[in-house]
């Protein structure tokens, strides 16, 4: 029996599919990425799966093409600088489409929302009945996400976390920190981001990133402070060209700030700390 497709319908749903899922990713996990840049994910995405149903029918599926599919729709989305981030994003686009497909399911299963497509695209509810419960629990947790924002604004947490974007020269580097309201230190002013050296390194030459690796500190910009464990009493940076500040809906823009280097690994999850002052708290 033939099969009849339709491929720009097959790739209108494709599209539609993978820019929520791109969106999704990005608001559960607090990665910001411009609206063209989703789009032109979830074009790649959508365009490769269709040329694939199309020259390779019907050898297209399977469970390594969706992989590589998504890897290249978070690529062109949201340009990961770094494994730690890439395999991030990868996880949480992994966790939203488990999410999505649940939801899709829930909504057939109780409405038969998907006759207005035809009626070979039934979903019987003797299908798994069970999952009522537990795709309840996932929307809801989703639901919980899409309103973090909110959430941000009015209900205010000691412990959050942002992405940080850091210019030096004309390479830039991104991390995730964690706000640190016991931090207040300052240099010129201006409140202090301390980065693990891991980071910060490929703004460095190689030549310099050797020395810093080796523990060298020529060339960089001492601030004197003291704190437990801290013998020499001074935290060793540099002056970013220019840093942004992605907080939930908010980006903001800091130009000439001091970013201290952490020779030491951060544990919990983050990359680095942020004081509030940085993020114009008072005006969440």
């Amino acid at each position: 029996m033939e099969a009849s497709i339709y491929i720009d319908i097959v790739f209108f749903w494709e599209f539609t599919m993978d820019l929520f899922l791109l969106w999704a990713t990005g608001r559960i996990i607090g990665f910001r990425a411009k609206a063209w840049r989703l789009f032109l994910g979830a074009l790649l995405s959508a365009l490769c799966h269709c040329l694939l149903l199309v020259f390779l029918f019907p050898m297209n599926g399977g469970f390594f093409v969706s992989l590589v599919l998504l890897i290249i729709g978070l690529s062109a989305a949201y340009l990961p600088k770094s494994i730690k981030n890439f395999t991030r994003l990868f996880f949480t686009a992994l966790f939203a489409s488990f999410l999505l497909g649940g939801g899709l399911n829930v909504l057939f299963m109780s409405t038969q929302a998907q006759k207005l497509l035809g009626s070979g695209l039934i979903l019987r509810q003797k299908f798994f009945p069970w999952q009522y419960l537990l795709w309840g629990i996932a929307l809801s947790y989703v639901v919980l996400k899409v309103g973090a924002h909110w959430i941000e604004t009015h209900i205010r947490r000691r412990r959050d976390f942002c992405t940080v974007y850091i210019r030096k020269e004309s390479r830039w580097v991104e991390g995730r920190c964690l706000i640190d309201t016991g931090n207040g230190l300052k240099k010129d002013g201006k409140g202090v981001i301390v980065m693990e050296l891991g980071v910060v390194l490929p703004l460095f030459s190689q030549e310099d990133g050797e020395k810093l690796l080796l523990g060298e500190k020529t060339g960089l910009v001492p601030v004197n402070y003291t704190s437990l464990g801290n013998p020499e009493g001074a935290l060793w940076g540099f002056v970013a060209r220019e840093c942004k500040i992605s907080f939930g809906e908010k980006t903001i823009n800091h130009k000439e700030l001091y970013i201290g280097i952490s020779f030491d690994f951060f544990k919990g999850g983050y990359e680095g700390l942020i004081p509030p002052c940085l993020l114009e708290e008072d005006n969440l």
